[in-house]
């Protein structure tokens, strides 16, 4: 069931801390660069974000977890996350479509690593496209994806 989460809420806070780990410890070993900033996200730094959070819970717990920001006409997503076990259920794509077709009048954009294959093919399978590469670091190379 997709709801609207109210991270400033401890409890919450630290469910969406807590899938949010789990799925960026294996973004981490996938693409090969360990300094993911949301991997030493606090409850506080969630608690006091100023993003929309959006989640998927699955048998009562907290499953995966979409945040954006939406200022004029132009739609940020910020983070897309899914707990490792629940990946393959369809939860990153139930999530992106909920968001994309709320703001559907928005310009949609997100940033992932060149190397998350997994991301780029759902970004891809929602008329997402690459419209930028930048070197963020020491092998690490960021997209930038706009919808089409």
């Amino acid at each position: 069931m997709l709801q609207i989460l109210e991270h400033q809420r401890v409890d919450i806070a630290l469910q969406i801390v807590a899938v949010q780990v789990e799925a960026y410890q294996e973004e981490a070993r996938l693409i090969g660069f360990s300094d993911i900033p949301q991997l030493t996200e606090s409850k506080e730094d969630i608690m006091k974000s100023k993003e929309v959070f959006i989640g998927e819970m699955i048998e009562g717990k907290l499953a995966g977890v979409l945040s954006f920001e939406k200022e004029n006409e132009r739609l940020t997503i910020c983070r897309l996350v899914v707990r490792p076990r629940d990946f393959r259920k369809g939860i990153g794509s139930r999530l992106l479509t909920h968001v994309l077709q709320r703001y559907s009048e928005c310009e949609c954009i997100v940033s992932t690593a060149e190397k998350n294959t997994p991301a780029i093919k759902l970004y891809e399978a929602h008329r997402f496209s690459i419209i930028k590469r930048t070197a963020a670091a020491d092998n690490l190379v960021l997209v930038t994806m706009k919808r089409d």
